[in-house]
C-alpha cells in the first residue's frame, strides 16, 4: 500500500534564551490543510503555552526543540560535542 503524506515545516533559529511562543506556532497551524502534518524545529525551546496549544487541540504538529535536534544529530553521527560535522554540512549546503 502506498500513500502520500504532506508535511509543512517551519524552522526558527533563535538564541537559547528566546522561546518559541504560541503566536509562532499558531501561524504554522493556520497554514495547515486537510490531511497535512507539520514539523516545527527550533534551536531554542517552546514555551509551555505553545506546547499546550498543540497538545490540547490535538493539532498534527510535532515540536522539535533545540535539545532534541542536537540529540538527533548526535544519534545520526552528524554532530560531535557542540558542532556539526563539516563534511556532512558541506554535503547538504546549496552553493
Amino acid at each position: 500500500m502506498n500513500y502520500i503524506i504532506h508535511f509543512l515545516g517551519e524552522v526558527k533559529r533563535y538564541s537559547r534564551t528566546t522561546a518559541v511562543t504560541p503566536k509562532d506556532v499558531s501561524r504554522l497551524i493556520a497554514r495547515l490543510g486537510r490531511q497535512e502534518y507539520s514539523l516545527f524545529v527550533t534551536t531554542s525551546y517552546f514555551t509551555e503555552k505553545a506546547q499546550r496549544e498543540v497538545l490540547t487541540d490535538s493539532y498534527p504538529v510535532h515540536l522539535i526543540p533545540g535539545v532534541e535536534l542536537v540529540k538527533m544529530l548526535r544519534f545520526l553521527h552528524l554532530a560531535e560535542e557542540t558542532s556539526i560535522r563539516n563534511e556532512w554540512l558541506e554535503s547538504v549546503l546549496v552553493n
